[in-house]
Protein backbone atom coordinates (compact mmCIF):
# COMPACT_ATOMS: atom_id res chain seq x y z
CA UNK A 1 0.00 0.00 0.00
CA UNK A 2 2.60 2.45 0.89
CA UNK A 3 4.35 1.65 -2.60
CA UNK A 4 1.27 3.00 -3.99
CA UNK A 5 1.19 5.97 -2.59
CA UNK A 6 4.05 6.84 -3.58
CA UNK A 7 3.78 6.10 -7.19
CA UNK A 8 0.95 8.70 -6.96
CA UNK A 9 2.09 12.64 -7.07
CA UNK A 10 2.09 14.75 -3.98
CA UNK A 11 2.81 17.54 -5.92
CA UNK A 12 3.51 20.39 -3.27
CA UNK A 13 3.71 17.88 0.28
CA UNK A 14 7.11 18.11 2.06
CA UNK A 15 8.33 14.97 3.26
CA UNK A 16 7.17 15.31 6.93
CA UNK A 17 3.46 15.67 5.78
CA UNK A 18 4.01 12.51 3.28
CA UNK A 19 4.46 10.58 6.28
CA UNK A 20 1.55 11.99 7.84
CA UNK A 21 -0.04 11.26 4.78
CA UNK A 22 0.29 7.64 5.24
CA UNK A 23 -0.45 7.72 8.95
CA UNK A 24 -3.89 8.90 7.92
CA UNK A 25 -4.12 4.90 6.73
CA UNK A 26 -4.47 3.95 9.97
CA UNK A 27 -7.52 6.60 10.64
CA UNK A 28 -9.31 6.92 7.69
CA UNK A 29 -10.85 4.71 4.92
CA UNK A 30 -9.28 3.69 1.77
CA UNK A 31 -11.19 4.97 -0.85
CA UNK A 32 -11.74 7.94 1.29
CA UNK A 33 -7.85 8.53 0.77
CA UNK A 34 -7.78 7.94 -2.85
CA UNK A 35 -10.45 10.35 -3.85
CA UNK A 36 -8.39 12.79 -2.06
CA UNK A 37 -5.06 11.73 -3.66
CA UNK A 38 -6.69 11.63 -7.08
CA UNK A 39 -7.99 14.63 -7.01
CA UNK A 40 -5.10 16.86 -8.30
CA UNK A 41 -3.07 19.82 -6.98
CA UNK A 42 -5.88 21.65 -5.36
CA UNK A 43 -6.79 18.48 -3.26
CA UNK A 44 -2.80 18.22 -2.16
CA UNK A 45 -2.40 21.89 -1.24
CA UNK A 46 -5.55 21.15 0.83
CA UNK A 47 -4.08 17.83 2.54
CA UNK A 48 -0.77 19.44 2.87
CA UNK A 49 -3.01 22.59 4.79
CA UNK A 50 -4.67 20.32 7.03
CA UNK A 51 -0.99 17.80 8.18
CA UNK A 52 0.17 21.32 8.57
CA UNK A 53 -2.62 22.04 11.09
CA UNK A 54 -2.05 18.76 12.93
CA UNK A 55 1.74 19.58 14.28
CA UNK A 56 1.11 23.48 14.99
CA UNK A 57 0.52 22.33 18.79
CA UNK A 58 3.86 20.69 18.91
CA UNK A 59 5.94 23.83 17.68
CA UNK A 60 4.01 26.22 18.13
CA UNK A 61 3.87 27.85 21.40
CA UNK A 62 1.93 31.39 22.47
CA UNK A 63 4.04 33.79 24.80
CA UNK A 64 2.37 36.51 25.85
CA UNK A 65 3.87 40.29 26.25
CA UNK A 66 2.61 42.59 28.67
CA UNK A 67 4.42 45.27 30.29
CA UNK A 68 2.06 47.88 32.22
CA UNK A 69 -0.96 46.39 34.30
CA UNK A 70 -2.50 49.36 35.98
CA UNK A 71 -5.62 50.52 37.61
CA UNK A 72 -8.76 50.87 36.22
CA UNK A 73 -8.59 54.81 35.27
CA UNK A 74 -4.72 54.40 33.69
CA UNK A 75 -4.80 55.80 30.15
CA UNK A 76 -4.31 52.43 27.64
CA UNK A 77 -2.23 51.75 24.80
CA UNK A 78 -0.28 49.22 22.58
CA UNK A 79 2.03 48.10 26.05
CA UNK A 80 -0.47 49.17 28.54
CA UNK A 81 -3.71 47.79 30.10
CA UNK A 82 -5.93 47.79 33.05
CA UNK A 83 -5.87 45.24 36.08
CA UNK A 84 -9.52 44.72 35.02
CA UNK A 85 -8.40 43.71 31.85
CA UNK A 86 -6.07 41.41 32.78
CA UNK A 87 -8.24 39.44 35.30
CA UNK A 88 -10.28 39.09 32.12
CA UNK A 89 -7.14 37.73 30.44
CA UNK A 90 -6.66 35.53 32.79
CA UNK A 91 -10.17 34.47 33.17
CA UNK A 92 -10.41 33.40 29.72
CA UNK A 93 -7.15 31.50 29.33
CA UNK A 94 -8.48 29.53 32.36
CA UNK A 95 -11.72 29.11 30.53
CA UNK A 96 -10.85 28.47 27.18
CA UNK A 97 -8.68 25.33 28.92
CA UNK A 98 -5.22 26.74 28.79
CA UNK A 99 -2.47 26.55 31.43
CA UNK A 100 0.39 28.55 32.32
CA UNK A 101 3.94 26.98 32.21
CA UNK A 102 7.38 28.33 33.16
CA UNK A 103 10.23 28.59 30.76
CA UNK A 104 11.95 25.74 33.03
CA UNK A 105 8.98 23.44 31.48
CA UNK A 106 8.84 24.56 27.53
CA UNK A 107 12.99 23.90 28.40
CA UNK A 108 12.33 20.34 29.47
CA UNK A 109 10.05 19.78 26.85
CA UNK A 110 12.35 20.15 23.87
CA UNK A 111 15.76 19.22 25.66
CA UNK A 112 14.62 16.13 27.60
CA UNK A 113 10.71 15.45 25.82
CA UNK A 114 9.06 16.01 29.21
CA UNK A 115 5.44 16.50 28.55
CA UNK A 116 3.38 19.74 28.72
CA UNK A 117 -0.32 20.39 28.47
CA UNK A 118 -2.99 20.10 26.35
CA UNK A 119 -2.36 24.08 25.59
CA UNK A 120 0.35 25.09 26.83
CA UNK A 121 1.20 29.13 27.55
CA UNK A 122 3.75 31.38 29.18
CA UNK A 123 2.70 34.89 30.54
CA UNK A 124 5.90 37.40 30.54
CA UNK A 125 6.25 40.76 31.71
CA UNK A 126 9.08 43.19 30.61
CA UNK A 127 10.58 45.69 32.92
CA UNK A 128 10.10 45.12 36.76
CA UNK A 129 7.37 47.71 36.82
CA UNK A 130 5.69 48.42 40.44
CA UNK A 131 2.17 47.84 38.77
CA UNK A 132 3.41 43.89 37.81
CA UNK A 133 3.53 43.78 41.67
CA UNK A 134 0.78 45.64 43.01
CA UNK A 135 -1.58 44.47 40.10
CA UNK A 136 -0.74 41.87 38.15
CA UNK A 137 0.97 39.41 40.72
CA UNK A 138 -2.23 39.11 43.01
CA UNK A 139 -4.28 38.04 39.90
CA UNK A 140 -1.81 35.47 38.93
CA UNK A 141 -1.54 34.06 42.57
CA UNK A 142 -5.34 34.03 42.92
CA UNK A 143 -5.28 32.09 39.60
CA UNK A 144 -2.74 29.81 40.40
CA UNK A 145 -1.33 31.26 37.18
CA UNK A 146 2.88 31.09 36.56
CA UNK A 147 4.77 34.38 34.68
CA UNK A 148 8.26 36.02 34.27
CA UNK A 149 9.03 39.09 34.77
CA UNK A 150 12.09 40.51 33.08
CA UNK A 151 13.72 43.37 35.37
CA UNK A 152 15.72 45.82 34.30
CA UNK A 153 18.50 45.55 37.14
CA UNK A 154 19.46 48.74 37.52
CA UNK A 155 16.18 49.79 37.92
CA UNK A 156 14.68 47.81 40.34
CA UNK A 157 13.23 50.21 42.95
CA UNK A 158 13.76 53.76 41.43
CA UNK A 159 9.90 55.41 42.06
CA UNK A 160 9.45 58.14 38.63
CA UNK A 161 12.33 57.25 36.57
CA UNK A 162 13.00 60.31 34.76
CA UNK A 163 10.35 61.71 36.64
CA UNK A 164 7.65 60.20 34.60
CA UNK A 165 5.29 57.88 37.10
CA UNK A 166 4.44 55.66 35.03
CA UNK A 167 7.96 53.96 35.77
CA UNK A 168 8.39 52.89 39.08
CA UNK A 169 9.63 49.76 39.49
CA UNK A 170 9.17 47.12 41.84
CA UNK A 171 11.90 46.51 44.33
CA UNK A 172 14.11 43.59 45.07
CA UNK A 173 12.22 42.55 48.43
CA UNK A 174 9.23 42.76 46.17
CA UNK A 175 10.23 40.75 43.74
CA UNK A 176 11.52 37.80 46.10
CA UNK A 177 8.46 37.90 47.56
CA UNK A 178 6.69 36.52 44.39
CA UNK A 179 9.66 34.41 43.22
CA UNK A 180 8.89 32.51 46.69
CA UNK A 181 5.79 32.24 45.95
CA UNK A 182 6.32 30.10 43.09
CA UNK A 183 3.83 31.86 40.44
CA UNK A 184 6.59 34.19 39.43
CA UNK A 185 10.46 33.42 38.14
CA UNK A 186 12.87 36.99 37.63
CA UNK A 187 14.82 36.84 34.94
CA UNK A 188 16.83 39.70 32.89
CA UNK A 189 15.93 42.63 31.02
CA UNK A 190 19.61 44.13 30.94
CA UNK A 191 21.36 45.92 33.90
CA UNK A 192 21.62 48.89 32.28
CA UNK A 193 20.92 48.70 28.62
CA UNK A 194 17.26 49.11 28.31
CA UNK A 195 17.51 53.01 26.33
CA UNK A 196 16.71 54.25 22.66
CA UNK A 197 19.45 55.05 20.72
CA UNK A 198 18.33 58.37 20.03
CA UNK A 199 18.73 58.89 23.71
CA UNK A 200 21.70 57.83 24.86
CA UNK A 201 25.45 57.08 23.72
CA UNK A 202 24.22 53.31 23.86
CA UNK A 203 23.48 51.33 20.95
CA UNK A 204 19.65 50.81 20.67
CA UNK A 205 19.38 48.13 23.61
CA UNK A 206 21.96 45.81 23.43
CA UNK A 207 22.95 46.72 19.93
CA UNK A 208 26.49 47.54 19.43
CA UNK A 209 27.54 51.61 19.63
CA UNK A 210 28.76 53.63 16.84
CA UNK A 211 32.14 52.34 15.68
CA UNK A 212 31.91 49.52 18.90
CA UNK A 213 34.01 46.57 17.27
CA UNK A 214 32.74 43.19 18.03
CA UNK A 215 35.36 42.77 20.56
CA UNK A 216 34.54 45.24 22.79
CA UNK A 217 31.10 44.75 21.97
CA UNK A 218 31.35 41.25 23.21
CA UNK A 219 33.10 42.42 26.81
CA UNK A 220 30.12 45.49 27.49
CA UNK A 221 27.55 42.98 27.19
CA UNK A 222 28.88 40.40 28.75
CA UNK A 223 29.57 42.55 31.60
CA UNK A 224 26.11 44.20 31.90
CA UNK A 225 24.48 40.80 31.62
CA UNK A 226 27.23 39.51 34.25
CA UNK A 227 26.15 42.09 36.82
CA UNK A 228 22.37 41.60 36.40
CA UNK A 229 23.14 37.69 36.69
CA UNK A 230 24.80 38.67 39.68
CA UNK A 231 22.06 40.70 41.27
CA UNK A 232 19.02 38.61 40.25
CA UNK A 233 20.77 35.64 42.41
CA UNK A 234 21.96 37.90 45.46
CA UNK A 235 18.74 39.57 45.97
CA UNK A 236 16.05 37.06 44.75
CA UNK A 237 17.85 33.70 44.42
CA UNK A 238 17.18 33.10 41.42
CA UNK A 239 19.09 31.45 38.30
CA UNK A 240 19.21 33.11 34.92
CA UNK A 241 18.73 31.22 32.17
CA UNK A 242 15.96 33.38 30.50
CA UNK A 243 17.07 36.89 28.22
CA UNK A 244 14.26 39.00 27.04
CA UNK A 245 15.96 41.83 24.39
CA UNK A 246 15.38 45.27 25.22
CA UNK A 247 13.39 46.22 22.20
CA UNK A 248 13.98 42.88 20.61
CA UNK A 249 16.73 43.98 19.26
CA UNK A 250 20.15 41.89 19.04
CA UNK A 251 22.63 40.40 16.80
CA UNK A 252 24.99 37.17 16.92
CA UNK A 253 27.28 38.97 19.21
CA UNK A 254 24.12 38.96 21.41
CA UNK A 255 23.68 35.18 20.78
CA UNK A 256 27.33 34.17 21.74
CA UNK A 257 27.35 36.09 24.51
CA UNK A 258 24.48 34.45 26.11
CA UNK A 259 25.37 30.78 24.95
CA UNK A 260 28.58 31.60 26.65
CA UNK A 261 27.08 32.18 29.71
CA UNK A 262 24.64 29.72 29.44
CA UNK A 263 21.53 31.17 28.63
CA UNK A 264 18.69 28.29 27.34
CA UNK A 265 15.93 30.51 26.05
CA UNK A 266 16.09 34.23 24.34
CA UNK A 267 13.29 36.03 23.41
CA UNK A 268 12.31 39.02 21.50
CA UNK A 269 9.24 41.28 20.40
CA UNK A 270 8.07 40.20 17.20
CA UNK A 271 4.90 39.67 17.46
CA UNK A 272 3.80 36.18 16.66
CA UNK A 273 3.47 32.65 18.11
CA UNK A 274 7.01 30.78 19.57
CA UNK A 275 8.37 28.51 17.05
CA UNK A 276 10.32 25.96 18.98
CA UNK A 277 11.25 23.71 15.91
CA UNK A 278 14.77 25.24 15.43
CA UNK A 279 15.54 25.75 19.28
CA UNK A 280 15.11 28.10 22.14
CA UNK A 281 16.54 31.71 20.67
CA UNK A 282 15.27 34.14 19.51
CA UNK A 283 11.56 33.09 20.20
CA UNK A 284 8.93 35.65 19.43
CA UNK A 285 6.37 36.41 22.00
CA UNK A 286 2.80 38.24 21.04
CA UNK A 287 2.12 41.48 22.52
CA UNK A 288 -1.02 41.92 24.53
CA UNK A 289 -2.31 45.59 23.66
CA UNK A 290 -5.34 47.33 24.67
CA UNK A 291 -7.14 47.18 21.82
CA UNK A 292 -7.36 43.86 21.06
CA UNK A 293 -9.13 41.09 22.97
CA UNK A 294 -7.00 37.92 24.56
CA UNK A 295 -9.04 35.81 21.89
CA UNK A 296 -8.33 37.37 18.86
CA UNK A 297 -4.41 37.03 19.47
CA UNK A 298 -4.58 33.60 20.32
CA UNK A 299 -5.26 30.59 17.46
CA UNK A 300 -6.14 28.10 19.15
Amino acid sequence: MLLFINQIQLGGISMADKKTVYKLFNIIPISVLLMMLVAGKSATKNISLKTTSLIDKERLIPILMYHHVGAENIETNKITITNKRFEEDIRYLKDNGYTAISFKELVDYVNNGTSLPEKPIIITFDDGLDDNYKYAYPILKKNHMKATIFAIGSRIGIKNYNNDPRYSYFTWEEAKEMYESGIIEIQPHSYDLHYYKENSHHGEGVLPMALEDENFHYDRFLKDTEEVIKLIKTKVGCDSYVYAYPYGKYNSTNEKVLKDLNFKVTLTTKSEYADISNGLYGLKRINVPSHKKLGELLKY
